[in-house]
């Protein structure tokens, strides 16, 4: 489906939805997100998906929500509480584990004294059962052992192919926060904003969005809590916390693995870039694809394309490089893998978004607000949902990929990374 068949879709279910209100409303301005109560009525309305290599076929969805929009939410919600301690059906070994309420000892090996009793609510792979241990992977890119009692463990997400008719009730997201903890801060602005601040900001509003039912203006880019697409089925993070809490190092090599663990449908890098080559009419956004995954690509390009969308309404000094857009980098050790870790690592498709500059100080202050941050938030939501349920492949300009001869620095774990402990 093409965006201009998302956009008159969008139109059309707007104007059923809102009974005679305006398809595009004013951009709402209020700090709180508002939500809309269940309707008494029931609207029924008619979408249409139109496959790239078969005739249009028509499904006919139910709405119980009257469309109203998100707005810009102060912070993202809340960190929610820690589960309790239990085995989803269906675990076997393989999957992920919460560290469920109060905490969980962290072993070398079953039976050994704890090296750390990790925080409530910290994400890591799962990759093996052993009686009441399962062996995990931490963020700090070891592996640990882990009491069955003290965790919440599920299986992988379920298979399902992407593309036109997939339930986006079913897909398995990861969004990965980029850097983290107190040596890997990524890029800064001149006046100190931190990148890896902004980036889980970002993130956990990518994640709200997810997590709730929604209606996309596919014209304007405006969201709305609605129900005509619904919440994603699974949404990881890969640092867990707020500002203060998911400010912890994480390795490359977990981040990869978290999301191969839960057999994700896509995985998405929130990143903020740094060095720019010349300045640009508009924002210079870039969003690195895996060249050994295509469809890694198609998600590149829609991105940048609804990167496009949300930021054109924002006023800065624009820089960029002189190729902006969807673009790969090669290893030139090999000259044929993926340069970044996380792209070469990951087995679905992926991508490194790097929105803007935050280097550069006109765009930092944009990025310092919270209405920069929920549009940018808001790119990433709609690029998910045209990319996991629809053919289209995006317009936005993209390279081939090309072997890169900078350096900018390992991703994995330090020698003396620390995984954030129970009370800290």
């Amino acid at each position: 489906m093409s965006r201009l068949s998302l956009v008159a879709v969008g139109v059309a279910l707007l104007a059923s939805a809102c009974s005679g209100e305006s398809a595009s409303p004013a951009p709402e301005t209020s700090v709180t997100t508002t939500t809309a109560a269940a309707s008494s009525t029931t609207t029924t309305t008619t979408t249409s998906s139109a496959p790239s290599t078969t005739a249009p076929t028509t499904t006919t969805t139910t709405s119980t929500l009257p469309p109203v929009p998100v707005g810009v939410p102060a912070e993202p919600s809340p960190v929610p509480a820690a589960p309790a301690a239990g085995l989803a059906p269906g675990f076997t070994g393989s999957g992920v584990v919460t560290i469920a309420a109060g905490g969980a000892a962290l072993h070398l090996e079953p039976d050994d004294e704890p090296f750390v009793v990790a925080r409530e609510g910290l994400v890591f792979a799962a990759h093996r059962r052993d009686g009441d241990w399962i062996e995990v992977f931490t963020s700090c890119d070891a592996p640990a052992w882990v009491r069955i009692s003290e965790v919440w463990a599920q299986p992988p997400g379920p298979n399902g192919q992407i593309g036109a008719g997939f339930d986006f009730s079913q897909a398995t997201i990861v969004i990965d926060p980029g850097h983290g903890g107190p040596w890997n801060i990524g890029a800064a602005s001149p006046s100190g904003l931190a990148e890896k601040t902004v980036n889980l900001d970002i993130s956990r509003r990518v994640v709200d969005l997810l997590n709730g039912p929604r209606l996309v203006d596919w014209e304007t880019g405006d969201i709305y809590s609605s129900d005509e697409i619904p919440a994603a089925g699974w949404v990881l993070l890969t640092r867990v916390g707020d500002e203060n809490t998911g400010d912890y190092e994480a390795g490359l090599i977990f981040r990869s693995d978290l999301a191969n663990s839960i057999n994700a449908h896509a995985m998405v890098s929130i990143h903020n870039n740094a060095g720019w080559e010349i300045s640009l009419p508009v924002p210079g956004s870039d969003v690195y694809y895996q060249s050994q995954i295509p469809e890694s690509r198609r998600l590149a390009k829609i991105m940048v394309e609804e990167m496009q969308l949300s930021f054109g309404s924002f006023d800065a000094d624009w820089v960029g490089a002189i190729q902006a857009g969807a673009k790969s980098r090669l290893s030139p050790r090999d000259g044929a893998s993926q340069y970044y870790g996380i792209l070469r690592r990951s087995e679905m498709p992926t991508v490194i978004a790097e929105g803007v500059y935050i280097a550069n100080q006109s765009e930092a202050d944009l990025l310092a607000t919270p209405e920069f941050r929920q549009a940018y938030a808001e790119a990433v939501y709609r690029s998910l949902v045209r990319f996991l349920t629809t053919d289209d492949t995006g317009e936005a300009p993209d390279t081939d990929p090309e072997v890169w001869p900078g350096n900018a620095g390992s991703g994995d774990a330090r020698p003396d990374c620390i995984i954030p402990a129970q009370g800290d």
